[in-house]
């Protein structure tokens, strides 16, 4: 793996970090030393986290966040400026769905409820870190979209997968208005990843048929997107602005 010691005392800002890819991306920064905060509604799962970083040597803040509230998230970035002195990058990885489920049979309340998890919550996110990444000599956006929103085999949700599309298009206008500030912004869209979320909404069968349409012939793993989004928002990519790389095993190539 990497090594990447221009890390070192950055402040990385991650949400949905108290699970899944979430958790384990905080965990990759912190191994390279940046300042974490993981931001998540789940306040005891994140401060389960980062109390593991501390515990390990690293310097990490929990901070009970609801990414779809504007109040909230403006009072998260502020508690991560105030705790660390400023913010160099952004890790929008909160999201996900309920069920699978079709246009016919999803009610307005759990459409609306997804896209604000999933689109909602980049928008709010980016827009109050903008501020302070302005300040920084490195400044990422580095947003999670999902094979679900460049496709439409990828059998999900039509919200979640229509959220993650508005989600690439977003990392976009993003790329073009802060590039002349030297921020980038980019995003990764993993495939069906076998976290705790996607282990509970899908069965054995699903799990070994999907994997079996991968030309890697497995799902990924919390890792190979952390390893991605800390490629991404190293010095190595300050070149790279407004793509979407695609870490799904080959199941799409675009």
């Amino acid at each position: 793996m990497p090594s990447y010691p221009e890390f070192a005392g950055r402040v990385v800002a991650v949400t949905g970090a108290a699970q899944g890819i979430g958790a384990v991306t905080a965990r990759a920064f912190a191994h390279e030393r940046a300042r974490v905060a993981l931001l998540d509604i789940d306040a005891s799962g994140a401060q389960a986290i980062a109390a593991e970083i501390v515990a390990a040597g690293g310097r990490a803040l929990a901070v009970h966040t609801d990414v779809t509230d504007e109040k909230s998230v403006a009072a998260a970035i502020a508690g991560t400026v105030a705790e660390f002195g400023g913010l160099d990058v952004l890790v929008n990885c909160a999201g996900g769905y309920g069920r699978l489920a079709t246009v016919e049979d999803m009610p307005l309340d759990e459409w609306d409820r997804t896209i604000a998890l999933n689109l909602r919550s980049v928008f709010l996110m980016s827009r109050a870190a903008i501020p302070h990444l302005k300040k920084s000599k490195a400044g990422r956006i580095i947003s999670v979209a999902s094979i679900s929103g460049r496709t439409v085999t990828a059998a999900s949700s039509p919200a979640y997968g229509s959220a993650k599309a508005a989600v690439i298009q977003l990392t976009r206008f993003l790329a073009q208005q802060l590039g002349p500030d030297g921020i980038t912004a980019n995003a990764i869209a993993p495939i069906t990843t076998l976290t705790p979320r996607v282990k509970a909404l899908r069965t054995e069968e699903d799990i070994a048929r999907i994997a079996a349409q991968v030309p890697l012939r497995r799902l990924a793993v919390s890792e190979d997107h952390s390893n991605a989004m800390l490629f991404l928002a190293s010095d190595a990519a300050s070149y790279i602005n407004g793509v979407v790389l695609d870490v799904n095993g080959g199941r799409v190539m675009m």
